[in-house]
């Protein structure tokens, strides 16, 4: 009996005392050791009221225009003014203003203002309509989802688009125009030029595109507003003139015409998107119609410069961004500043 107890105790020693564990999992019975970190406060204005994200403010700081190794280390100053609060809870605002602080302290007072930017376009109490145009190859698709992700936009909009429903809807005989891409629209027209010249006849056939597409531009901005949805809208076809930001005023209208001044890096990028699309969008038929697209983007850039709308460089599409997002932040700004 003693050996079967022996044995016993040696396959089932005696439970511990559960406070023992407790105590372990905290640390307290080890001498001289730190307390568990306290959890991170709740945000309150967050959905659910979730906790502080250092992660998420790394994001937060590179959509308003911070570089990734930049923002983490900022984000991780941010945490530590943070948790230095000891709070349970605090308030967006709270949190804004101490971000602020940071930004104030550890970097340009530039940078500061872009964050402010940032901020008020995400917290504008009106829609925001982008308008990209520019003529083909300039970098407008890529641009545009660039933007529309930085700024949380979830509606993009081509008036390639546009131009592709209208198509169904019209016959060739009646809209001859609209079946051709923008630089081959001279090919559709029907009545005779008076100069027989092939560039005069290529514009002019894009001219007569442009207007034509533009009735669908203008309504799928009068729709963004009318929803109060922001919206990005890119394309060849938003002629300065021939849509209308002015009309909108229960939003904040924002054009930009990219260019691409250097004819090389111009046809470079045709190169580029014959590579990304597997050959679908095949250079060859871009750069036989080259004249022509050079000749629609002098047209773009001369009415542009006549109504004001500024002109962006998008040779460098990483300079072009931050050009497009200065723009935005401070029209957006001046907007929200002349609502109050």
């Amino acid at each position: 009996m003693r050996r079967c107890a022996t044995w016993r105790a040696r396959l089932w020693p005696p439970m511990p005392d559960l406070r023992f564990w407790r105590r372990r999992r905290r640390g307290a019975d080890e001498p001289g050791a730190a307390a568990a970190p306290a959890r991170e406060p709740r945000i309150r204005g967050r959905a659910a009221g979730l906790p502080y994200s250092k992660g998420r403010m790394a994001q937060t700081l590179m959509l308003s225009g911070f570089d990734a190794e930049r923002a983490y280390v900022l984000s991780q100053l941010i945490e530590r003014e943070v948790a230095a609060l000891g709070a349970e809870e605090i308030t967006i605002d709270e949190l804004h203003q101490l971000v602020e602080g940071v930004l104030g302290r550890e970097d340009t007072p530039s940078m500061l203002e872009r964050y402010h930017g940032w901020h008020r376009v995400m917290h504008l109490d009106r829609p925001l309509v982008l308008l990209l145009g520019g003529a083909t190859g300039t970098g407008k698709s890529s641009l545009a989802s660039e933007v529309a992700y930085r700024l949380g936009i979830n509606r993009i909009t081509s008036t390639d688009a546009v131009r592709q429903v209208m198509r169904a809807a019209f016959a060739p005989e009646l809209l001859p125009a609209l079946h051709y891409s923008s630089f081959e629209a001279g090919d559709g027209l029907k009545i005779p030029m008076p100069d027989p010249d092939a560039g005069d006849r290529a514009l002019f056939g894009f001219i007569q595109q442009a207007e034509q597409v533009a009735v669908g531009a203008n309504a799928i901005i009068e729709r963004a507003v009318m929803e109060g949805l922001s919206t990005v809208v890119e394309g060849v076809h938003l002629v300065p003139g021939l849509v209308a930001p002015e009309r909108h005023h229960q939003a904040v209208v924002v054009q930009v015409m990219l260019v691409i001044a250097d004819e090389e890096a111009h046809q470079g990028h045709f190169m580029l998107r014959d590579f990304d699309s597997g050959g679908t969008r095949a250079m060859e038929r871009y750069l036989r119609r080259f004249g022509e697209i050079r000749r629609i983007q002098d047209y773009l850039i001369a009415r542009a410069d006549h109504l004001g709308v500024p002109v962006i460089e998008a040779g460098d599409p990483e300079h072009a961004l931050v050009a497009v997002m200065d723009l935005i932040l401070s029209r957006a700004g001046a907007g929200h500043i002349a609502l109050r």
